[in-house]
């Protein structure tokens, strides 16, 4: 995985008219496939799984959320929430000409609630295909729902976050050394030493950021009758725990709901799941050729 160094900090891609990093690479003519990463990552977490999908055809677009990776910063802190990071995609997506083109959404932890609620937002005309990655969203709200009330512990709570950051980037890992291990934990560490706004992004995020509660929008998406869904989590995941999480995704996205005209009708094509032992929230990261043989085994039309 390319990453970056002590001596150079750069940027793979291009930036779009309103300050967002991507990457768009494989065949114009493949399935498109936008890669939508977590709260602290940036768009580098999908390398070797993008690599994988363009080896098949598929033309995939990574991009940093607002203040990641290479993204210009929110301009005001707010932005950071549900209907900034949705307004960020919608206007990559039309800026690219790509808004209405079939595609499918491959999404990490926020990115996973990000991505229901663009979905949400923006319902896609063709038959899609949603990959989550241990998605946050539906988890309980421990300790951020009073973090957010006491706004006086704020800058006492970001120098503690900020001093912990590279024990909380292990916690995602089971097995924590490797290869793969030893890429991820450097390339979070060329982002916070080489781009001042992506703590300040991951911090105003957890306070802004819908990362539990969006049940209602997580229904809507379930019941979208062209989209079918595949989640993916690890059992040992302490970021964004497997349980209760799981389940209620499950319920969102199995859901059977009267239609006036078809009431037997189910409202989505349903979910799969796959469950892995041993592995926690960047499982992904941990094992990306398993990840990505089971992503692409989705993803791939069915006969």
């Amino acid at each position: 995985m390319a990453h970056a160094t002590e001596q150079a900090w750069q940027q793979p891609g291009l930036k779009s008219a309103t300050g967002t990093h991507y990457v768009l690479k494989g065949p114009k003519d493949g399935r498109l496939v936008v890669c939508i990463h977590g709260i602290g990552a940036y768009s580098a977490c999908f390398d070797k799984l993008a690599g994988a999908l363009v080896n098949e055809g598929y033309r995939v677009l990574q991009y940093d959320l607002m203040g990641r990776g290479w993204s210009e910063p929110a301009v005001d802190n707010v932005d950071y929430g549900g209907a900034g990071h949705v307004d960020q995609l919608h206007q990559l997506l039309t800026e690219l000409q790509l808004q209405e083109q079939p595609k499918d959404i491959i999404a990490h932890s926020m990115g996973g609630a990000l991505a229901a609620l663009y979905l949400d937002a923006h319902p896609p005309v063709h038959p899609s295909k949603l990959v989550l990655l241990s998605p946050a969203g539906l988890m309980n709200p421990g300790p951020i729902r009073p973090l957010r009330a006491l706004s006086c512990m704020h800058g006492l709570v970001q120098r503690v976050l900020r001093s912990g950051q590279e024990g909380a980037w292990k916690q995602d890992f089971v097995v924590k050394k490797g290869e793969n291990f030893e890429q991820m934990m450097q390339m979070q560490r060329d982002q916070l030493q080489h781009n001042p706004h992506s703590f300040n992004a991951f911090f105003q995020s957890a306070l802004h950021f819908p990362l539990y509660g969006i049940d209602e929008q997580a229904s809507n998406v379930g019941r979208m009758s062209d989209l079918s869904t595949f989640i993916m989590w690890g059992k040992q995941d302490k970021a964004v725990p497997m349980k209760p999480s799981l389940s209620r995704w499950e319920r969102h996205f199995t859901q059977r709901l009267e239609r006036e005209s078809c009431p037997s009708q189910p409202f989505s094509q349903g979910v799969q799941k796959e469950v892995w032992d041993k592995a926690g929230h960047g499982f992904f990261l941990e094992q990306p050729e398993r990840a990505a043989a089971s992503i692409i085994a989705f993803l791939k039309p069915t006969a």
